[in-house]
């Protein structure tokens, strides 16, 4: 991945790490992209921001990030749906895409894609850096996830489509020793589940298939309802798209539930869903969870930490800490204010901004 190969630090006011310490007036020291420590003292060249708040980047755990489908789809018929691992996401993404560039700059730093569509039923996602590199490669997580879409947000109750899902799924996993090879090597598992009967449905095919270790729910309004068999098996959700308006979506969606789902001890995380949801609206969804009484520091955690634990990439990133990548943004005063927003953001140390491109 690109980095910024230099030593320097940067001066806070407040540090919200992601996890439950909070620094006042502390030094982020960075070189060659990854953190090196928080100091009190630091004597080298450092950025000034003193009266600014601090936060890990954000997360985006589920996204459509710089894919284009055809207005046209494929076909109709739910026997023509795709179950492939070799339909990869990468394959068709866009880097150039202009909803990349508005991640970065409204603060997400990391992001999934996801292959699923209407007719994409199983395929591999990809979990990328936003930084805007001319080549992909060059942020690109080297992750591998193996998508399942049972529900999305408009199929709720679609029991015949789920029966041929798992139908199909099950005969890809007899008959492709292969598919078998790479289920059982996977670093994560997402099911995207919407109704509480979906959800329990794929925590039984996990079990099923042996992968509940790598298992992540995605989507999940009523996860709530099945809460305690979630953290039987301490699967991570993540919970969206967090503000639409379909009727049926609605009537099941709650951000009460978020801070349900978080007291009772399981990894949540937030996602809009891009792009049922604008990504630039990612960063409101902190304050919401504060306005549902979450403290700050529990609202970092929602989306970064947790995030990062959901997509498996926790060793990199999710938290300021030293060893992690250098993946922050700057408030310019208190962090979550929309009267003041984000100040600056920072990929593996680099800035970016509107005004300055990456450095090729």
């Amino acid at each position: 991945m690109i980095t910024n190969p230099f030593e320097y630090a940067i001066l806070a006011g407040k540090i919200l790490t992601g996890s439950h310490e909070i620094y006042k007036d502390a030094f982020i020291v960075i070189k060659e992209g990854k953190i090196q420590r928080i100091s009190d003292t630091w004597k080298g060249p450092y950025v000034d921001f003193s009266n600014a708040t601090v936060t890990p980047g954000f997360i985006e755990p589920y996204s459509k990030l710089g894919i284009k489908w055809s207005i046209y789809g494929i076909q109709e018929d739910q026997r023509g749906i795709i179950m492939d691992p070799d339909y990869y996401v990468i394959d068709g993404l866009n880097y150039s895409d202009p909803s990349i560039r508005d991640a970065r700059e409204f603060g997400v730093t990391t992001a999934y894609i996801s292959p699923g569509g209407k007719y994409v039923r199983l395929g591999k996602g990809a979990v990328i850096k936003t930084m805007g590199a001319s080549l992909l490669h060059q942020s690109l997580y080297r992750k591998n996830i193996l998508e399942i879409l049972l529900e999305t947000p408009e199929e709720y109750y679609e029991s015949e489509l789920r029966m041929n899902i798992l139908r199909e799924f099950r005969k890809l996993y007899s008959n492709n020793k292969r598919f078998r090879s790479i289920l059982g090597n996977v670093d994560r598992v997402f099911i995207v589940a919407m109704s509480y009967e979906s959800i329990e449905t794929a925590l039984n095919l996990a079990q099923e298939f042996k992968f509940l270790n790598k298992l992540t729910i995605v989507g999940a309004p009523e996860a709530v309802k099945v809460a305690s068999y979630i953290k039987e098996f301490n699967v991570p959700v993540i919970y969206g798209p967090f503000w639409i308006t379909d009727p049926l979506y609605l009537d099941r969606w709650n951000f009460n539930n978020v801070v349900r789902l978080y007291r009772f001890g399981i990894t949540v995380s937030l996602s809009t869903f891009h792009p049922l949801m604008d990504i630039k609206l990612l960063q409101l969804a902190p304050a919401l969870a504060i306005r549902y009484d979450l403290n700050e520091k529990e609202a970092t955690s929602i989306f970064s930490q947790n995030a990062a634990i959901a997509l498996g990439i926790q060793k990199d990133v999710g938290i300021i800490y030293p060893g992690k990548d250098a993946d922050i943004v700057v408030w310019e005063e208190d962090a979550y204010d929309m009267k003041e927003g984000i100040k600056e953001v920072y990929i593996r140390g680099i800035r970016v901004s509107r005004t300055v491109s990456i450095p090729q």
